[in-house]
């Protein structure tokens, strides 16, 4: 399913996004032109992000490295203070509206995880919420995702509904991830023709080792596979969006830390990157309803390409025993985990048995090289 998230704000934009644009089109480093206007590397990056003013000292020396007039950068960071300034008011964590949001929040793990800093200063706290999700104020929140389960395409359990807040945290986390990443163009085509490699992968237990080869075969066809816990109140499996017309994000959660589980939700995952990436509607799958045509289609296309059809007409009769199990895994070129939690699925065998087969995995095996 094809989602693309626009995180970039569509508002007070610091004259820093210029520099960087003109930097990159001009081939200088930042650590260059920090060094041409007489800044450290970290009194330079606050100029870029906004947190520093631009000075007519600085201005001067951008005019002769840049080619943009002094003037120019002047009237930027004019015009960026004033629409900041509009921005935040009535940005008060005393109003009832930022009260709630704040309490939305899964503010504990985000400080855990150094997202924000630990202060029992409300204007602080929410400063750096706000700071996290890259916004200026509530509004620009809600405009940018509020909207989250008509943007992402998610799996998400059957007992829970979404709690936006939770999702969107653990969305954002996973675009941050995502920008780290470096891949090539985006091809459905060639993505679709890496998964028999990626499918091999299902049979190595170990997330150290499968999941670096996992994100080398996914960013050698334009996506980015980023792993993040979801925090309390986000009961995400995975979600599909675009970074950019050229990157996709394949966000997963681990949920349930187990390899059948894990294998199913990329490549159900995969299947919306590859038939619904264009689609205009997008969908979130929750208990509240039937299952949408294009989630019947994503399953049934992570099924056939876990279990071809070929191995899928055996599994009936594999399942009486624990050698035809293991046999039909072999034979499949899958991990037994896989085996058995289709067959439990298609209800072959009751959800308690053979489950010793799983991989079972633990979050210090995953977040080491996710």
């Amino acid at each position: 399913m094809r989602t693309e998230i626009d995180f970039a704000p569509m508002w007070a934009v610091p004259p820093g996004r210029t520099i960087c644009d003109l930097m990159k089109s001009r081939g200088i480093a930042s650590t260059k032109l920090a060094n041409l206007v007489s800044m450290t590397e970290a009194e330079f990056d606050n100029l870029l992000s906004g947190k520093s003013a631009l000075t007519a000292y600085v201005a001067t020396h951008l005019e002769t490295n840049l080619g943009a007039s002094a003037n120019f950068w002047l009237r930027r960071e004019e015009q960026y203070r004033k629409q900041l300034t509009e921005l935040n008011e009535g940005v008060d964590p005393e109003k009832e509206e930022y009260k709630s949001w704040l309490k939305s929040l899964p503010l504990k793990e985000m400080q855990s995880l150094g997202l924000i800093e630990s202060t029992r200063d409300q204007k602080e706290k929410l400063r750096g919420c706000l700071s996290f999700f890259d916004v200026p104020n509530l509004d620009a929140w809600y405009r940018t995702y509020v909207d989250v389960r008509a943007a992402t395409a998610f799996r998400t359990t059957d007992a829970y509904l979404e709690n936006v807040p939770a999702t969107s945290t653990w969305l954002r986390l996973g675009e941050l991830q995502a920008a780290k990443i470096e891949c090539q163009n985006w091809s459905p085509e060639r993505f679709k023709a890496q998964l028999t490699k990626i499918r091999s992968l299902t049979k190595i237990a170990a997330p150290s080792e499968f999941l670096p080869k996992l994100q080398n075969y996914c960013a050698e066809v334009g996506v980015a596979v980023v792993v993040i816990k979801a925090p309390t109140g986000c009961r995400a499996s995975g979600a599909t969006f675009f970074a950019n017309p050229n990157k996709a994000v394949l966000l997963l959660s681990f949920r349930y830390l187990s390899d059948d589980q894990f294998w199913f939700s990329f490549f159900h995952e995969a299947a919306h990157l590859i038939l619904h990436w264009d689609a205009d509607l997008l969908i979130l799958e929750t208990s509240d309803g039937p299952k949408s045509p294009r989630e019947e289609e994503a399953n049934a296309f992570a099924s056939e390409q876990l279990i071809p059809h070929g191995f899928q007409t055996r599994m009936r009769e594999a399942a009486k025993t624990l050698k035809g199990i293991m046999r039909l895994a072999q034979d499949a070129g899958v991990s037994y985990g896989i085996v058995v939690g289709q067959m439990q699925f298609r209800g072959f065998v009751r959800r308690d048995r053979f489950n010793r087969l799983k991989t079972r995995y633990k979050w210090d095996q995953l977040t080491a090289k996710s």
